[in-house]
């Protein structure tokens, strides 16, 4: 999921524009993989976390 720059909402990182608006999300592939990244990298902090609590 990424944040549409016009209206602020997410949105799917594969699709070419904002479904709630219609903007057009043009970003880079650079731009695209990091938003990714930063995702896996929340996602798996927060499991760390879970599993940790769960000692």
């Amino acid at each position: 999921m990424v944040k549409c720059k016009k209206c602020l909402k997410l949105t799917e990182l594969q699709k070419q524009k904002c479904s709630h608006c219609g903007a057009s999300l043009d970003y880079t592939v650079a731009e695209k993989f990091n938003m990714l990244a930063e995702s896996v990298e929340n996602a798996l902090k927060k499991e760390l976390e879970v599993r940790r609590a769960h000692k």
